[in-house]
């Protein structure tokens, strides 16, 4: 029987009509497997997630991180399975991948291939950073990981599905992957550790909430601009809004020229629990609404400590202190056994930029009510002006930190909700002149039995990274002379 293969016209694999009986007996296979080119070690870590998640999804995975037992001529096993087996190549794409002799050889013997079996897609590049594309492979169309692992993973599932087909395999491919991760992974230990989130506990929530509406005939562009110079929270609703305040609070705001009157008010509590019936809000609606007013009252209270917004993607706002706002100098922080020293603004030297810690808040309500705090970072020139430049910025958020590690973000946080709070255990939200919302600190945490050991590695020297060697002592109360703290190795 002569073997009848087809390639699919978008790039699609080389299918075997054979049986497998009949494939065996005339030593020809169909290109099934799916084989990672990496940088070893650098890239590992990725290769084995990224090999792991793919087997598990069915797919024959080849890949350098195979190399399990000794003896074995793997190097000549990975070159037949690239040049015998292999549907696609996957490129785990970054400058220091496509520099390594071992990645470009891998490149050239792909680039024969796919021109042997006429696919011009039959490498496909994993953009984890940007990089220069080899010659070979300029033309390639990539997969952005750069947004992070998950949502590139699920760009590539969809890729080797729908637009290449590449055929799931229900071999033991998937126990290997498991095997290789076993070997590479940590052992939990017996010993208790701490794990702190960045969800700040609302301890306590304004009594009610109230409804206005504007009396009489009103200009909606002179109602909308007023609503947003208010100086408490509210939220545009109907023909009026929605706010924590008391009629008092705003009365001389909108002032004669739009009087306003309230019409309806319900306790806080069973807004969030059921919604609100007489005005047609849903449950849903009432914690979105929630939500909106408690990320006012946040951006009222960093606004009047001096912290300056940025905007980000997907409408949402990073709030940084300008470096005559916050210290420069490391800040000492300790709720009970959670005690440390942390910087959240410096000078970087080498790149000639200031760089400030940031926030951005989420309130929700479920599953428990609570604050989300995330984390970001903001690069000026002058430590005032950010750049300009969205790309640029981006771009720095990306290389600057690369190695910072977990617990350099988690201090940084802790250090800046310290400062903010001025060293107390809770931090008060104003809504109104008479109520706030009180959020716990620190940050929820709990205590797990197991731990997992962290590697005795020597970090790469890292001139934007602040000394950790300093002992964390118990914090001085506000003050309005920071000159006492002690300064750290960035300025």
């Amino acid at each position: 029987m002569v073997a009848r293969r087809s390639l699919d016209a978008h790039g699609g694999c080389l299918v075997s009509s054979q049986s497998p009986n009949t494939r065996s007996e005339t030593n020809t296979e169909a290109r099934e497997a799916i084989f990672i080119s990496h940088a070893a070690p650098e890239d590992n870590a990725f290769t084995i997630w990224l090999g792991a998640k793919l087997a598990a999804m069915g797919y024959e995975v080849w890949a350098d991180v195979l190399r399990l037992k000794g003896g074995e001529d793997w190097q000549r096993k990975l070159e037949i399975a690239l040049r015998h087996r292999a549907c696609k190549v996957l490129l785990v794409a970054n400058p220091r991948a496509v520099d390594k002799q071992g990645v470009r050889n891998e490149i050239q013997i792909a680039t024969e291939v796919a021109r042997k079996i006429g696919d011009s897609a039959f490498i496909i590049p994993l953009r984890m950073e940007p990089f220069e594309a080899p010659f070979l492979i300029a033309h390639a169309q990539y997969i952005d990981f750069t947004r992070g692992w998950a949502r590139g993973l699920t760009e590539l599932l969809e890729t080797l599905e729908e637009a290449y087909r590449v055929p799931h395999n229900s071999g033991d491919g998937n126990a290997i992957w498991r095997e290789v991760q076993l070997i590479h992974g940590k052992t939990l230990v017996s010993a208790p550790e701490r794990m702190i989130s960045n969800w700040l506990s609302i301890d306590h929530l304004p009594q009610k909430i109230r409804y206005y509406e504007f009396k009489g005939q009103v200009s909606e562009r002179q109602s909308q601009s007023r609503m947003a110079e208010a100086p408490w929270p509210l939220k545009p609703f109907r023909q009026g809004f929605l706010t924590f305040a008391r009629f008092h609070d705003l009365q001389d705001h909108f002032g004669p020229n739009l009087p306003i009157k309230r019409k309806a008010e319900r306790l806080v509590t069973g807004f969030l629990d059921d919604g609100w019936f007489k005005l047609g809000i849903e449950r849903l609606d009432a914690r979105n609404h929630f939500s909106d007013l408690a990320r006012q009252a946040f951006e009222k209270l960093f606004a009047g400590r001096g912290l300056q917004p940025y905007g980000l993607s997907g409408a949402q706002t990073a709030w940084w202190p300008p470096v005559d706002v916050a210290p420069t100098t490391k800040i000492g922080f300790r709720w009970g056994d959670i005690a440390g020293l942390r910087q959240i603004q410096g000078v970087s030297l080498k790149r000639q930029m200031n760089w400030h810690f940031g926030v951005s808040v989420a309130a929700r309500s479920a599953p428990l009510r609570h604050v989300r705090i995330i984390s970001r970072l903001i690069f000026t020139e002058d430590g005032h002006k950010p750049f300009d430049d969205p790309a640029k910025m981006h771009r720095l958020r990306r290389s600057f930190a690369k190695t910072w590690r977990n617990a350099r973000w988690r201090d940084m946080l802790l250090a800046f909700l310290h400062w903010l709070a001025e060293g107390r255990d809770s931090l008060a939200v104003p809504v109104s002149s008479e109520e706030e919302i009180v959020l716990g600190l620190p940050p929820i945490s709990w205590r797990v039995p197991v731990s997992l050991p962290v590697e005795d590695e020597v970090p790469e020297p890292d001139d934007d990274d602040p000394s950790d060697d300093d002992e964390p002592g118990e914090p001085d109360g506000p003050s309005e002379d920071d000159g006492s703290e002690e300064a750290g190795d960035d300025v």
